[in-house]
């Protein structure tokens, strides 16, 4: 008899909780990258339609890459699986112990909202030059909700700090840090 699924969000939240611009992360960081390859592979990871498209190599490498959109009919195309809903595409990876929600903000949300998620890996971004554009124009960044205070705050997630050493994490020059978390829902 196999074990539930461990559904899995892999999230980078920068300041104000903003997650994108305009479909794209707007920070370059390669210690996050690294950490991103490092906890996804060699597992299922599901996009929304946007995020995919923008994703700087489509498909990832060393992973299954599924796709949710209502516009799809659950159909595999060029070994990536095309899923009308979140349910068809966590049902596709059934065979699979763990699976990732990798984004954008409508597909944390739904996740979320419908109670998905045993884990997230969050990675704060801090970049003083992001956070000020975010001040002067905050309604042009997507966000990730919940609020990323609720995973600290809140006795449902259990936070871990996730430490690299300085010679595993790739340097990132352009001012941009990141401090990577393990959360853990308590049931």
């Amino acid at each position: 008899m196999q074990s539930k699924q461990k559904v899995c969000a892999i999230v980078a939240v920068g300041p104000d909780n903003v997650i994108g611009k305009n479909g794209v992360m707007p920070w370059y960081c390669k210690s996050d990258f690294y950490h991103f390859k490092k906890i996804t592979i060699p597992n299922p990871c599901i996009f929304g339609r946007t995020t995919f498209e923008n994703l700087p190599i489509a498909p990832l490498p060393n992973r299954f890459n599924l796709v949710c959109s209502t516009q799809y009919k659950n159909e595999y195309k060029d070994g990536i699986f095309y899923a009308n809903s979140v349910e068809s595409a966590l049902k596709e990876c059934a065979n699979y112990s763990s699976v990732f929600i990798c984004g954008g903000a409508q597909l944390y949300k739904y996740a979320f909202d419908n109670d998905l998620i045993d884990v997230l890996y969050l990675t704060i971004i801090k970049n003083s030059k992001l956070e000020q554009d975010i001040q002067k124009n905050p309604k042009s960044y997507q966000r990730f909700l919940p609020s990323v205070s609720n995973f600290f705050k809140s006795s449902k997630w259990n936070v871990k700090q996730i430490c690299y050493t300085s010679k595993e994490l790739p340097k990132d020059t352009n001012n941009t840090t990141a401090e990577f978390f393990k959360c853990y829902r308590v049931r």
